[in-house]
């Protein structure tokens, strides 16, 4: 599963898991050959931190 469906299923932004990669919550995937993170489902039961990170997504 890609990112935002992995967001979808957490129930929380796309910036949130990219947040919880940088502060190391979560590792890091394995990345296809176009270069999307893929993500299984035992990445949607990992205990994610109970506040959400103040910041906001900037591209």
């Amino acid at each position: 599963m890609r990112i935002g469906e992995l967001a979808a299923l957490v129930g929380v932004s796309t910036c949130t898991v990219r947040h919880y990669h940088q502060r190391g919550v979560l590792p890091e995937p394995p990345r296809r050959d176009n270069g999307y993170r893929r993500y299984g489902l035992a990445t949607s039961s990992t205990r994610r931190p109970s506040r959400r990170p103040a910041t906001a997504c900037w591209r």
